[in-house]
């Protein structure tokens, strides 16, 4: 699945028959890459398992996007059939990854793991494969000092994970990103985009193709206050079995290069010169202080992802609590929670029968019928 050769086809040796030791060779060479795999897989997850679980998490949610075309970024190669992508393969095994726990736990079977080959596979492809850039988790108590980075003078929800993001120092992009900044100031700032967009935000950086938002031009937008870029930063699903949660949105925090030529309406170093008409001012402003809360890089190279917020939607039992008198509609209210793609679909079609039950006259006709009917019977009682 990593791009390794695959052992030679009956059909393609000398012989019509291999032989039963080279069958055996070929079970064994499998095998032992197999165990390797593992092992990487083993250490990768014994080192940071949350790192772990968000990673995948990301790329659950870009390959379960309708999107996936643009958002799946690197594809896995072993599901590209004659150029064409296998999603319902992709899907079919993604659908059978157990709970990391429960991987780290098959790990230990040897004999176990040609049954499961197909898994470590592609969790290696995700979690060893792809190591750049590498996700540290930052600890709670680290939260604040993170947070700090950025001039921000409106508070916001706090996220519940930070992650920090880790770029090799010798990464082509790395080291364009020194080279420009060898010159100018750097600041912090927020970035909100949907969840199924991380997975290739973090593998290729922030790109305008991404960014749906056009308001002021094409651009990546920032912001140095952290609730301007939450509602961009829309939820969505991950992986059901993350340790993290099923349910999940994301906000990158980001390191900038000040310069000039490649940021329009920025001002977070200095005050003077930006060239900004006051009612765009007004527009982009917070209020009150005239700090910008937006400013839109024009020049990708400029920005690299240094921290990524993740933000966790507590458990259902958490969420609604149930006591004597509300058991009921508590219980309901839980179950609708845990189904929500059945909650939306139920509402949708109640949706479409009301607006079909509207615009039928026959039923229209007998509705008023029953009316009157029941206007007699009141009238009747009443007398």
């Amino acid at each position: 699945m990593d791009g390794e050769p695959e052992a030679l086809s009956d059909n393609a040796t000398n012989c019509n028959f291999a032989s039963a030791s080279d069958t055996s060779d070929n079970n064994q060479a499998k095998l032992d890459t197999l165990e390797k795999k593992a092992v990487h897989l083993r250490l990768v997850l014994e080192k940071d398992f949350k790192a772990a679980d968000i990673k995948w998490s990301l790329f659950v949610a870009a390959a379960f996007s309708f999107r996936y075309e643009s958002c799946l970024r690197p594809f896995p190669p072993a599901f590209l059939k004659t150029g064409i992508k296998d999603m319902d393969e992709l899907l079919s095994v993604i659908t059978d990854v157990p709970a990391l726990d429960l991987v780290l736990q098959q790990l230990d079977n040897l004999d176990n793991l040609p049954s499961i080959s197909y898994i470590i596979d592609l969790l290696f492809y995700v979690l060893v494969r792809l190591k750049e850039p590498t996700l540290k988790t930052v600890p709670p108590e680290a939260h604040e000092a993170v947070l700090g980075s950025v001039n921000s003078n409106v508070s916001a929800p706090k996220p519940q994970y930070i992650f920090q993001v880790i770029s090799s120092s010798k990464s082509a992009a790395e080291i364009k990103w020194k080279d420009l900044a060898r010159n100018h100031n750097v600041f912090y700032a927020y970035h909100g985009n949907r969840l199924e967009n991380f997975y290739t935000i973090l593998n290729f950086g922030l790109q305008q193709h991404l960014n749906k938002n056009t308001l002021f031009g094409n651009g990546v937008y920032l912001s140095p206050e952290l609730h301007t870029s939450l509602p961009y930063s829309h939820g969505g699903f991950g992986w059901g079995a993350s340790c993290i949660g099923g349910h999940l949105s994301c906000v990158a925090l980001c390191e900038v290069v000040d310069a000039p030529q490649g940021i329009n309406y920025q001002k977070p170093v200095s005050n003077e010169g930006d060239g900004v008409f006051e009612q765009e001012k007004k527009m982009l402003s917070d209020g009150g202080d005239g700090q910008m809360s937006q400013y839109i890089v024009t020049n990708c190279d400029l920005v690299r992802v240094r921290y990524m917020l993740v933000y966790a939607k507590q458990p259902a039992s958490m969420r609604f609590p149930t006591t004597s008198g509300n058991r009921n509609a508590g219980g309901l209210r839980q179950w609708l929670s845990r189904h929500k793609l059945f909650s939306i679909l139920l509402g949708y079609g109640l949706m479409l029968a009301t607006i079909g039950f509207a615009n039928n006259q026959p039923i229209n006709y007998y509705y008023k019928i029953l009316l009157k009917k029941l206007d007699i019977a009141y009238s009747t009682v009443k007398v």
